[in-house]
């Protein structure tokens, strides 16, 4: 049996499309790249925005047509709140498994016929997290780890609880165990990722918390590199700041979204901070820990955003030292309370706001890798450049560095952490030379 795997979307997407791939592996089958023929193929859905359930659909009717004699099944946060849109979409027949149905999926595959078959159930009535576990994800130096799913805040703009559920942890020992197993499969650096990462451990029968984990985590693989996909403002605390500056390691790298820099905004985001505690936070940050990067989240032409309002956020992220910015033009997602509010903003704007955030984001980004020019960094050399042929690593705080002189066995280097001297920063990018 042949098995191709797609995945759209976020972090924990991706940890679970390589759960899946293990999983169809040990049932005996092979797995190909979804451009090869293959028996069954995945397509792991994202509905985060209008444009990524338009990809969903997309290559769902791209497989169905071309892979006429093959199974395509349809798994993801599109599948959970959008299968009628896809039903109606997708000419011929297709499997929709929901995200609560997901840790079926492989048994699923193997027994259903090439037809419509319908899993999609009430991801609300979950309580525990589907217990996905992966060895190593194929061709990576470092590995994703989901140790949360699902979310509580419900801002106003976003589908993910209603796709996702309420928040749910994996019990700190299986988060162990699944670290464990990807040491031995030797990998130097885990990301712990989830939807709503912060609020690990509160839906747990002994309650914990996130700085729980780590200090457990950190302590006891002292030879293992760990970092947070993002974390909420609210949640980032001063003793998770105290601790994180004063271990080892744990890579200087937080990811904190913003959204907008106008309270206004944020408060009909339905966001539970201000841009002065925003502001504040990374401030303190910044103080803690001089050469983290700190990565942002903005959403550009949310409802009732005027010029003033997109202005205050130009001016946060030009005053903060934020390192990089993801910014997105807002997309109305139906069944979100955003969808129904007035003042919607033209396309043209939010789409010419959202590239002023992303130029910014960009200059900001530059700034930070020729401010650390001169360091040396301990990199995680993950791969060769394929248009510079340059061994390509990673350093602690996020800059991924093209090393220009090796000096060694080419044939080693790669998941090595090694010592290397940022030399320049140049056109988006950092240079280093090993030390």
């Amino acid at each position: 049996m042949r098995v191709a795997l797609y995945t759209l979307g976020c972090k924990v997407n991706q940890f679970e499309t390589a759960a899946l791939a293990e999983g169809f592996i040990s049932k005996g089958a092979d797995i190909v790249n979804y451009t090869q023929e293959a028996d069954i193929y995945v397509v792991n859905t994202c509905t985060v925005t209008s444009r990524a359930a338009y990809q969903s659909r997309q290559i769902l009717r791209r497989l169905r047509r071309s892979r006429k004699k093959s199974r395509i099944i349809a798994t993801g946060c599109y599948v959970q709140v959008g299968a009628q849109e896809i039903l109606e979409a997708v000419p011929g027949q297709v499997c929709l498994v929901g995200n609560g149905q997901k840790a079926q999926l492989i048994d699923l595959a193997f027994e259903i016929e090439d037809g419509l078959e319908f899993y999609v159930g009430s991801i609300s009535r979950a309580t525990t997290i589907a217990p996905f576990t992966v060895k190593r994800q194929l061709g990576r130096t470092r590995a994703f780890v989901r140790i949360q799913d699902g979310c509580n805040s419900f801002c106003t703009y976003c589908i993910v609880p209603y796709a996702r559920g309420r928040s749910r942890s994996l019990a700190p020992e299986l988060v162990e165990k699944q670290v464990k197993t990807m040491i031995r499969e030797g990998i130097k650096e885990v990301v712990f990722t989830g939807i709503h990462i912060g609020m690990y451990g509160e839906d747990l029968p002994e309650k914990t918390s996130l700085l729980d984990l780590l200090k457990s985590l950190c302590a006891a693989f002292p030879q293992l590199r760990f970092r947070l996909s993002s974390i909420e403002p609210s949640e980032l605390t001063p003793d998770i700041i105290s601790w994180a500056s004063s271990t080892p390691n744990f890579c200087p790298h937080w990811h904190i979204p913003l959204q907008s820099g106008s309270d206004k905004i944020l408060k009909r985001m339905n966001r539970h901070y201000t841009s002065s505690y925003y502001r504040n936070l990374i401030m303190e940050l910044r103080a803690a820990m001089p050469e983290a990067a700190i990565g942002a989240d903005v959403l550009a032409g949310f409802p009732g955003e005027d010029e003033s309002a997109f202005e205050k956020t130009m001016e946060l992220i030009s005053e903060l030292p934020i390192t990089y910015v993801h910014a997105f033009p807002f997309s109305s997602r139906p069944g979100t309370v955003a969808a129904a509010m007035n003042d919607m903003v033209p396309k043209k704007e939010k789409t010419r706001r959202g590239r002023a955030v992303r130029n910014l984001g960009n200059e900001k980004k530059q700034a930070f890798y020729r401010s650390q020019v001169g360091k040396i960094f301990e990199c995680l050399v993950e791969q060769q450049d394929k248009e510079t042929g340059l061994w390509r690593g990673l350093t602690p705080n996020y800059i991924p560095v093209l090393i220009e002189e090796t000096g060694r066995d080419q044939a080693d280097l790669k998941n090595q952490i090694l010592p290397v001297r940022i030399t320049k920063a140049e056109k988006g990018m950092a240079f280093g030379t090993f030390r």
